[in-house]
């Protein structure tokens, strides 16, 4: 994403969050769904060609101050939990007579019409973190998690 869609992008969240106080989350809950899937749709792309070419990071740094840490079997896992080189509605996409941009649009479309069937199934499906990630960046997740639980309120008296 460009810094021009950056702007765009952020005007846009601004504007949902307007609408929200007016209307109310509940209602408008899928307009917030709609923005992401618009991010989502041009990033998926490129991880799914990543995937395909074994090209995914091989190492995590939490931060700029953090150690390199080495990823084992880095791979694309959805905010449904299923791995995506497993998932059957991917796998079944895999012979398609395309070529392999072409296969990462239609898996990134595919995963992305899956995952919004499912929140309307469910009710919710937790895609804040993103709508699918890499074991990298699960690791990232789940290091902010462990030092927000870590977090002594007695430090700041």
């Amino acid at each position: 994403m460009n810094e021009q869609e950056r702007r765009d992008h952020y005007a846009w969240h601004v504007r949902l969050n307007q609408i929200s106080e007016q209307l109310g989350h509940d209602k408008m809950r899928w307009m917030y769904a709609a923005k992401e899937v618009a991010e989502e749709s041009s990033r998926l792309p490129y991880w799914f060609k990543l995937e395909r070419e074994g090209k995914l990071p091989e190492l995590h740094r939490q931060c700029s101050r953090s150690p390199d840490e080495p990823i084992q079997d880095n791979h694309l896992t959805c905010c449904l939990g299923i791995e995506c080189r497993k998932c059957e509605f991917l796998v079944a996409l895999n012979d398609l007579p395309v070529s392999g941009e072409e296969l990462d649009r239609i898996k990134t479309w595919t995963c992305v019409t899956h995952i919004l069937k499912e929140s309307a199934i469910r009710g919710f499906v937790d895609t804040s973190e993103g709508m699918i990630l890499t074991v990298d960046d699960r690791m990232f997740w789940d290091n902010v998690y462990t030092s927000l639980a870590a977090y002594d309120e007695s430090e700041d008296k």
